[in-house]
């Protein structure tokens, strides 16, 4: 079963609004399409950064270098 989804509302002055109305067609997207894409992206960005600092705070801030990765991974 497909999740329901919910609407909401963003306000944005005239020339941003523009902006978006025409950056989106350039993309070959409708407006609410790149808006949603544009939040999307940013909630996976967020979600990728605390990721990352979780992973360093339980490695105490040991790292491997990506040599190190190759080498083991056999590539």
């Amino acid at each position: 079963m497909a999740n329901a989804t919910k609407s909401t509302t963003i306000r944005f002055d005239e020339d941003v609004l523009n902006l978006i109305h025409r950056q989106a067609n350039l993309d070959g997207q409708t407006s609410t399409e790149f808006m949603r894409n544009a939040v999307l992206e940013k909630l996976e960005d967020s979600l990728d950064y605390q990721d990352a600092v979780k992973n360093i705070r339980e490695s105490h801030g040991q790292t491997v270098s990506r040599d190190d990765v190759k080498k083991q991974l056999g590539l």
